[in-house]
């Protein structure tokens, strides 16, 4: 296979990881939304739009530098590092719902993926995962999976941040009198802070991690205990 063909390939095995309609259930969550819309915080597209800036800071200091680590573990087959960050990442859940969502999410990509491209590899993660080794969590499966599939470091970090930022704006088509074509302005004037939040936190410590984010775990709290719902917790 060429050089272009194999770039071509990887373009497009990331368009279906990014994709909206891949099936593990990122539909089912609004990452607190709802309860911000509910409570007042967000109410139009410059709050929302600050809203999903703060959740990709929030995935930048958590999620994607254990994104970024469980990639290069799994590049070099350190697989009890995979297995370590995979628990690792949620002791940074401040909340029941988030859990639950990386969780869920990630469960369902690894079964989706040994679906789609079976191997040794996926099939001794589901292993792990019914032993209790490893235990899903989203972040860690899309870096199996970006292995798995010939995706590169930095598409991948893009490929968990758009997704972030897309659960937020397609959560407020649903829950906000908002446009489709505000959504997508949102979603393009977001699109050079992941860049930015590469440089700045890809290469963090474990140590250094951090999830203090008040007002998207305040939302997730009061999400996780409100009475009327659209969105799963």
């Amino acid at each position: 296979m060429s050089n272009q063909a194999a770039t071509l390939l990887s373009l497009f095995r990331l368009a279906q990881l990014a994709d909206g309609t891949l099936p593990v259930g990122a539909f089912s969550f609004s990452l607190g939304l709802e309860a911000a819309v509910g409570e007042g915080i967000v109410s139009d597209a410059e709050e929302l739009e600050e809203f999903a800036r703060g959740a990709l800071y929030v995935a930048a200091e958590s999620d994607c530098v254990i994104l970024t680590e469980a990639f290069r573990a799994e590049s070099c087959g350190d697989f009890t590092r995979v297995d370590a960050l995979d628990h690792h990442l949620l002791t940074l859940k401040a909340g029941d719902e988030v859990r639950a969502m990386t969780l869920r999410m990630g469960n369902r990509l690894a079964t989706l993926l040994h679906s789609i491209a079976p191997s040794p590899r996926t099939a001794e993660y589901l292993l792990h995962l019914e032993s209790g080794t490893a235990v899903g969590s989203y972040p860690v499966v899309q870096a199996l999976a970006g292995v798995r599939l010939g995706i590169d470091e930095e598409s991948l970090y893009a490929a968990h941040l758009y997704g972030v930022a897309n659960t937020v704006v397609s959560s407020a088509l649903r829950l906000m009198s908002i446009t489709h074509f505000e959504t997508q302005r949102i979603l393009f004037r977001l699109g050079p802070l992941c860049e930015r939040l590469y440089t700045l936190y890809a290469d963090l410590s474990l140590d250094s991690l951090t999830s203090f984010a008040p007002l998207h775990e305040l939302a997730a709290s009061l999400h996780e205990r409100g009475q009327r719902r659209l969105f799963m917790n």
